[in-house]
């Protein structure tokens, strides 16, 4: 049944799993493979803001409201996105989900910094850079001087922001972009993940909310086209008609980019990628909530190993074996049963297809009401989520298990996911 192509959605009991376990293999990539994977998720980003700033130039001045203007606007930059969650990038804030393996203990907090400093800094690189490009492209003069006009006006509007508002802006920015590639994760096709980037990034930009690498792109060119344009620029009709000179952006420049829009923007989006978002997804989904106290020199945990594959029992336990866990098996719910009716486990590793398809689930449930195994920690560990009966699993509200593994499991994984429960 493993063979078997899934198409559907990740059930929730999963994805939190599914998150924090991506989280540790990114952090486990080599520094030159994150830097450049980096730097594409910042050009992404940036071609992100060059359509939207081209698809709402002139929008205003043809009678269009603001709101459809910051829809088309939305909707043109979501391009940035579904680039780097289909092609494969790392993004700032986007992948802020990673502080998940840092919560369960997964990787040390100095690895989490130098993947979050080396994602951030290739991000800034490939944006400005990207910048860099379009200025000396001259697209700033098409339109007769609108495009350039526009971007202008959208370089100032966000160096003129107040320290506090930015911040803000940032938490929400950082909440919206965290949770479009949160609904990404629980995706199987190409179509899934544009489908869950496009309602979350057209709402960050049609909100008017902050986020730090886009920021990168669009003031920095702003900048450039103030300081660098030639003369010819300023005469054109677009720029001419209203009125405008480099004096009309006196606020523009690099210090109010940096101390009025990229600090603050930046911590905001932590804080609301990874804080609202990451954190309290970890808290509510993986956070330990029945914690075993045994002792040592007391008594040494009793697992039960509950699966109906005998080389997966076999290896399990021996692998529990070797940590000094004493260890039960059953291979099958009836099994499991009565084992547990004769003592009660420490804890339970449970498949989820055995007899039946959810004869797990089954048994999960069964625990869960009886008054005497229903604070026994329940680690599930199937390969259910990659078989057509994925869709059949009940979501996280239904399935009262506390920790979710899939087949195959690493040992270090299994027995640090163990001890989470053991204390």
């Amino acid at each position: 049944m493993a063979s078997e192509v899934a198409l559907d959605a990740f059930p929730q009991a999963r994805l939190a799993s599914k998150m924090e376990e991506a989280g540790a293999s990114r952090l486990g990539l080599r520094a030159s493979a994150i830097f450049g994977l980096a730097i594409l998720a910042g050009v992404f980003v940036a071609l992100g803001a060059v359509f939207s700033t081209v698809v709402t130039t002139g929008l205003a001045a043809s009678g269009m409201g603001y709101g459809l203007i910051r829809l088309v606007g939305g909707l043109a930059f979501c391009l940035g996105l579904i680039a780097v969650v289909v092609a494969g990038a790392e993004l700032f804030a986007g992948n802020n989900q990673v502080v998940m393996a840092f919560a369960g203990g997964r990787v040390a907090l100095a690895q989490l910094l130098r993947f979050w400093g080396i994602v951030y800094a290739g991000n800034v690189i490939g944006a400005i850079v990207t910048a860099g490009a379009m200025f000396l492209s001259q697209q700033y003069i098409t339109a007769a001087g609108a495009l350039g006009a526009n971007a202008l006006a959208m370089a100032n509007g966000q160096c003129a922001l107040g320290l506090f508002q930015a911040f803000m802006l940032g938490i929400l920015g950082g909440v919206l972009l965290c949770l479009a590639t949160w609904l990404c994760f629980s995706a199987r096709s190409i179509t899934d993940k544009v489908l869950a980037v496009v309602f979350p990034i057209t709402a960050l930009a049609a909100g008017g909310f902050e986020y730090a690498i886009a920021s990168v792109y669009v003031i920095p060119l702003g900048l450039f086209v103030k300081h660098w344009a030639p003369d010819s620029f300023w005469q054109l009709k677009g720029m001419a008609d209203a009125g405008l000179t480099s004096a009309s952006f006196a606020g523009l420049s690099w210090s109010a980019f940096i101390v009025k829009n990229l600090l603050p923007v930046s911590l905001g989006n932590l804080v609301g990628g990874a804080g609202f978002v990451a954190l309290a997804y970890w808290f509510l989904k993986l956070r330990p909530k029945k914690v075993v106290g045994v002792k040592k020199e007391a008594r040494v945990p009793n697992i039960l190993v509950v699966d109906d594959d005998p080389d997966f029992v076999e290896v399990t336990s021996m692998i529990l074996d070797k940590e000094g866990y004493i260890v039960s098996t059953a291979y099958n719910g009836k099994e499991a049963w009565a084992s547990m009716m004769g003592k009660k486990p420490d804890m339970v590793l449970l498949d989820v297809m055995m007899s039946t398809t959810l004869e797990g689930v089954d048994l999960a449930r069964r625990m869960s009401a009886d008054a005497k195994l229903k604070d026994v920690p329940i680690i599930m560990i199937s390969s259910i989520d990659s078989t057509y009966h994925a869709g059949r699993l009940p979501d996280t509200v239904q399935l009262p298990i506390d920790a979710w593994l899939s087949k195959p499991v690493a040992p270090e994984l299994l027995l640090k996911t163990i001890r989470r429960f053991l204390s």
